[in-house]
């Protein structure tokens, strides 16, 4: 598994989905895959390391580093290191980092059934909730619907088993403690679909959050990506719910519409401002205010809202003024301050 002369270190941890995930196979049926946890390290690596190297302008030695260690397919700037040769071009990397999902049981094949959870509509699907919530609706005629991992149940656990090299596996296990965080997989999870727990099983050093995971809100705006959570005087921009939950599919209604009303509030007479929120279509931009399912000691669930505001990509078709993307995003931070269903919490916790 290892290459040759690079020492490999293995992390083993639990991970349990705390709402339904919808982690389509090639046909679209919800199945235990890896890509989609590699995906999931590779976005807060990249938050990371932001965080660790003060944000800079220029990401070339960012997108080299994640590169080298989780493999590319791109030609441009690699070329060999080995020492007394001349040095050649890479045209690809194989991932350095190395995934394998197992049950607790390793005997268990029947675990490896596609997902169970059909049907998840707590709110009625209408063009007014449409874009706040995902029900499983038909879809057409001789089309089956989606189904999902289920969660809560023996099909939504599983042992991830991480090796990489030694000299990565110090922020790979920040990584980890911010997917555990913020992270969730799968289609729709910006809206909570798919929130993960992930627990060490003993073998991680206890991470330490790096201070500038949190970035000065307006600065955030300055680039088209989601680099760093938000923060402004008074605090970051995180929130969570006041009211625990029982039953995920109680929480996820509340989620939705609490999503609804922070669009609405952007809806004004002067301006539509929804757009810093999030659109839809062939530039596609997926929203910024991420919300995820977390789990209390008791095991009961709270909301966790926590914005990553960033500038409209140029190249998705869609524009908005820096000062109307501004007035957006005080807006939606008055709003979810002044929300009697949520607090602000002090840092990341």
């Amino acid at each position: 598994m290892a290459q040759p002369n690079i020492r490999y270190t293995q992390r083993h941890y639990t991970v349990r989905f705390l709402a339904p995930a919808f982690l389509g196979n090639a046909v679209q049926d919800a199945q235990w895959r890896t890509p989609p946890f590699k995906a999931l390290l590779r976005q807060w690596w990249r938050v990371a390391w932001m965080a660790e190297n003060g944000h800079p302008k220029d990401i070339t030695r960012m997108r080299r580093e994640e590169g080298l260690l989780f493999g590319h397919a791109w030609p441009e700037d690699d070329r060999t290191d080995v020492p007394n040769e001349a040095s050649e071009p890479v045209r690809a990397r194989k991932s350095l980092v190395r995934l394998r999902l197992d049950t607790e049981s390793a005997s268990d094949q029947t675990a490896w059934r596609h997902g169970s959870q059909e049907g998840v509509a707590p709110l009625a699907t209408s063009i007014e909730n449409g874009y706040a919530w995902f029900g499983l609706v038909r879809r057409g005629k001789n089309i089956p619907d989606r189904n999902a991992i289920r969660s809560r149940a023996e099909e939504s656990v599983r042992i991830l088993k991480i090796a990489a090299p030694d000299t990565y596996i110090h922020r790979l296990d920040t990584v980890m403690e911010l997917a555990h965080q913020f992270g969730t997989l799968g289609s729709r999870s910006r809206g909570g679909w798919g929130s993960v727990a992930i627990k060490d099983n003993g073998e991680a050093t206890a991470p330490s959050v790096p201070d500038g995971i949190l970035l000065d809100w307006q600065r955030c705006l300055k680039s088209d990506w989601a680099r760093a959570i938000a923060r402004c005087e008074q605090g970051p921009w995180i929130w969570e719910s006041t009211k625990s939950f029982e039953s995920w599919d109680k929480a996820m209604a509340a989620m939705a519409q609490e999503r609804r009303n922070a669009r609405l509030k952007l809806k004004q007479p002067a301006a539509d401002l929804r757009k810093a929120l999030g659109f839809a279509g062939a530039g596609r931009m997926a929203s910024p205010l991420r919300w995820k399912l977390m789990a209390d000691p008791d095991g009961k669930l709270r909301i966790r809202v926590f914005a990553m505001p960033h500038k409209i990509p140029t190249d998705s078709g869609e524009t908005l003024e820096l000062n109307k993307l501004e007035q957006a995003w005080r807006d939606v931070a008055s709003h979810l301050d002044s929300a009697r269903t949520f607090r602000r919490l002090s840092g990341v916790q």
